[in-house]
């Protein structure tokens, strides 16, 4: 089974390095990596480039345009899409595609785990939205832009990602896994906190809760009133 992974990224320096340091150390690396960058101006495309076997592709925003840009370039069997900020273990990889080919997956997502040094708060808060995700994953299937993972032909032949929509990653899950197989998966992936350090973490949770609202009705454009842009952070 070929594995693709496509990261979007915008002003990501501080961030991508430490996801392509995993990638390249994973037991079952993947068959190609795809770097797709939104018009960065730090050093991104610099960090991308200094890792063999990365593919650095020019997009723009949304952040939709770059997941289907690159993924509509992939030849895997499986696309895994990435946020550059987030981290997973070495063997991340080969229990992630070991699963998908035990239980005949067609769209999969891992737990969602805050980085180390997050708050209590926050470790609850994800443990909550973890939770709620596996509780309905056979009614109501969701996962995050962090990680989701799409069988090869199945997104290529898809219109892709909504570029129309703020939450495209939970709408593409919604609507690849009507009729298929959708399961959340035992992997982790490590993300960051940033967001609820830059906005504060019980406004991040109420914002996250109302969304999940929206997403519960599959009313995803609601969610484009939400202050919440791709790329843009304080730290």
């Amino acid at each position: 089974m070929r594995a693709s992974v496509v990261i979007p990224a915008l002003n990501e320096e501080r961030r991508l390095g430490g996801l392509l340091a995993d990638l390249a150390a994973q037991t079952r690396p993947p068959d190609e990596v795809l770097v797709v960058d939104a018009g960065s101006t730090d050093g991104t495309v610099e960090v991308a480039r200094r890792f063999r076997r990365v593919e650095v592709l020019e997009a723009t925003p949304p952040v939709a345009r770059g997941r289907n840009l690159g993924g509509m370039r992939t030849g895997g069997d499986v696309v895994v899409f990435f946020d550059a900020d987030v981290r997973v273990r070495r063997d991340f990889l080969a229990g992630l595609l070991g699963e998908i080919e035990r239980r005949r997956l067609d769209v999969a997502c891992p737990a969602y785990v805050p980085e180390g040094g997050a708050n209590p708060a926050v470790r609850t808060f994800h443990a909550f939205f973890n939770a709620l995700i596996k509780a309905f994953e056979g009614a109501l299937p969701s996962g995050a832009g962090h990680c989701i993972a799409v069988r090869g032909d199945l997104f290529r032949k898809s219109r892709g990602f909504d570029p129309g929509l703020k939450f495209d990653d939970i709408e593409l899950v919604r609507r690849l896994s009507r009729g298929r197989r959708f399961g959340v998966v035992g992997e982790k992936v490590y993300v960051s906190d940033r967001r609820y350090r830059e906005d504060g973490t019980l406004n991040t949770f109420m914002r996250h809760l109302l969304m999940s609202v929206f997403f519960a009705l599959g009313k995803f454009e609601w969610a484009n009133r939400v202050e919440y842009e791709f790329g843009k952070h304080t730290s």
